[in-house]
């Protein structure tokens, strides 16, 4: 048997159709082809555009649709064991996850419907997910973990250690030997032999402990980039998937182990069994978790840990990290890692792991210190500030030849700590608590002679900024036991240096070291070490009530106690959330759909051989779409 699928889209709209079975059995369509009962195959394709008429708004583009007189099967006449049918307009309006009867097949972020034809266009206000990623640098005795906190229950969902030995083909917890064990999927060495056109060297070892991981990026489609500082050791990226359809079946029992919160308590248990060590699977196989359940962390054997790359030669400590646009703009970004200590990036592509391009900043980026964070803005510039004082500097992500060093504030050196980007495009750093916009009026040439805004003498460590109304927005900034709300919309550009003075403006009392805006823009507090995650909600204007830090759990809950979540060796300041990449540096919506296989007249499964995806859109001028398919034993690949 085999199914197609048809896409349409209008104005960032889609419309689906599915190729249905006949009562017989009849496989079609090449042997490699991929099928229900097979392995998870990627069947991701972009289409041509070809101009077309039919499409559901005027001068769309027509994304593989086939020609007239021949169905989605390619047939013609119509071979009855291929048969079509829509989802979708114009038979019903596309379903969305807010409808009161909510599809389970379907799943949108960042997608609204239009009320008169049904289509899907980009939605007036930005994608959401919901969750946070934290860093946990001094947890498993610093070999390193991330949590997956749920940003509306205040629960922890899943935590992961921050590599993986599984990247390759061969992948296990022996020693790399270049080709099999722990290896990186990519690292600096075979990425300069790749550049100078030599044979790349055998892959390298994979850096299992003392990793101190810190900065955390979040993609569109909620996962986790995370890069691992690993002092006079071997940094590295890891790629972590948020959705188990993502993630990989490596020992091939039919299942994805992955962790997740067994008990229901709130908290991430890591050693079920109480042996003294983190779980994985042989641990858990060899002594069973004490209370019956399944485990709650699976160490190296997590399945959705995508894979780690190394980052630099040894000892070059990647502190920043941050995301930008991918080949094709998909969901999946590309992360720039930096070092501190050489002052250079690599661009590490988000899919695969492999480095494809770098660049270096200048001397006076890493003379004393060196780049301590990296935030990217919607022209795809990164800007990355010294630690303390120090220079604001900056490269271009799309030609990086170009990089350069901001002036000096009047004042004396900026004073450097976290990094972020606000909705009219300027650069906020700590520790001074600073807001610097660039010059944009000449392109890349002009963008270091913009001017500084001093905010008061607030001093800072973490900095975020929200989007709250179409007019009013607040950055926030992390001073230890507090967080500050500084209403930033309503300080003006002078196109000069200033200092503004803090007239007492409203500060959220909850410890901190990062601090970050969940997609319902509450405000999160993460302290440095142990203690307690703590979110204050906020009102569409802004106002907040003071949260309660490390209140009493209900019931069996460990998670939350008052408007807090328990952490272990957290330090984490960067992008945690995703908010600024969503909402700053490339607002982007997303829409699925899950199509069942093939059945026979007792509704028993069959094996299905899946065609072909056919779509439509209407592309506007400077935005993309891209479809992407693939099959799989069944909608939860969990279970």
């Amino acid at each position: 048997m085999r199914r197609t699928a048809q896409l349409a889209v209008l104005g960032l709209g889609l419309a689906l159709a599915v190729t249905g079975c006949s009562s017989g059995i009849t496989r079609v369509g090449s042997s490699d082809d991929a099928d229900s009962t097979g392995d998870k195959r990627d069947m991701t394709q972009v289409f041509p555009d070809e101009p077309d008429m039919t499409d559901p708004g005027s001068g769309g583009d027509d994304m593989g649709t086939v020609g007239p007189g021949v169905d989605n099967c390619g047939d013609d006449p119509a071979d009855p064991a291929c048969q079509s049918w829509n989802i979708g307009p114009p038979d019903v309006p596309f379903p969305l996850s807010g409808d009161p009867m909510k599809d389970p097949l379907e799943k949108d972020n960042g997608v609204s419907r239009d009320p008169v034809t049904g289509y899907l266009k980009l939605d007036s206000t930005h994608s959401v997910f919901n969750y946070l990623w934290i860093a946990n640098s001094g947890d498993l005795n610093s070999d390193g973990s991330a949590s997956k906190i749920d940003s509306k229950t205040v629960r922890e969902v899943a935590r992961y250690r921050t590599v993986t030995c599984f990247s390759n083909k061969g992948g296990s917890v022996e020693a790399c030997d270049g080709t099999k064990g722990c290896c990186s999927i990519d690292d600096w060495a075979r990425y300069q032999a790749r550049k100078m056109k030599m044979n790349q060297p055998g892959h390298q070892q994979v850096q299992k402990t003392q990793n101190a991981p810190s900065r955390t990026s979040v993609d569109f489609n909620g996962d986790l980039f995370i890069s691992n500082r690993a002092f006079s050791g071997q940094s590295s990226v890891t790629h972590i998937a948020n959705d188990v359809a993502n993630c990989v079946d490596r020992n091939k029992n039919g299942k994805i182990d992955t962790s997740k919160d067994s008990n229901g308590d709130g908290y991430i248990q890591v050693d079920c069994n109480n042996d003294g060590q983190p779980d994985n699977l042989a641990g858990v196989k060899a002594k069973a978790c004490t209370n019956g359940l399944s485990p709650e962390f699976y160490g190296e054997d997590d399945e959705c840990i995508l894979w780690t790359s190394n980052t630099f030669p040894p000892n070059a400590i990647g502190r920043p990290l941050g995301l930008a646009q991918g080949a094709n703009d998909a969901n999946v970004s590309d992360a720039w890692a930096g070092s501190y200590q050489n002052g250079n990036f690599v661009r590490i592509d988000g899919t695969t792991g492999i480095d494809k391009d770098d660049t270096q900043l200048p001397q006076e980026c890493f003379g004393g210190t060196g780049p301590y964070g990296l935030a990217v803005d919607a022209s795809g510039i990164g800007w990355t500030p010294d630690l303390w004082d120090g220079k604001l500097c900056y490269f271009d992500t799309k030609n990086t030849k170009n990089v350069g060093s901001v002036r000096d504030p009047q004042w004396g050196r900026m004073q450097g700590y976290g990094v972020t980007m606000d909705r009219d495009q300027n650069v906020w750093v700590g520790a001074g608590v600073l807001r610097y916009t660039p010059d944009r009026s000449n392109g890349f040439r002009n963008l270091g002679n913009g001017w500084w805004t001093k905010l008061g003498n607030n001093s800072g460590i973490g900095i975020a900024a929200d989007s709250r109304t179409a007019n009013t927005y607040f950055t926030y900034s992390c001073q230890g036991g507090a967080v500050k709300q500084i209403p930033a919309s309503t300080i003006k550009l002078m196109k000069m240096d200033q200092q503004i003075p803090d007239p007492g403006w409203p500060t959220i009392q909850m410890p901190c070291y990062g601090v970050g805006v969940d997609s319902d823009q509450n405000v999160w507090g993460v302290p440095n070490g142990g203690g307690w995650t703590t979110r204050a909600v906020l009102d569409k204007m802004g106002n907040f009530k003071q949260p309660t830090v490390g209140g009493q759990p209900q019931g069996n809950n460990v998670c939350p106690a008052g408007d807090s979540c328990k952490n272990d060796g957290a330090y984490t300041y960067s992008d945690f959330t995703g908010f600024g990449l969503r909402n700053f540096t490339r607002p982007q919506g997303t829409y699925a759909y899950y199509i069942k296989g093939c059945v026979d007249n007792q509704g028993t499964p069959q094996d299905t051989q899946w065609y072909q995806v056919v779509w439509d859109a209407d592309v506007p001028p400077n935005t993309s779409l891209s479809v992407h398919a693939k099959a799989g034993h069944s909608l939860n690949t969990a279970d």
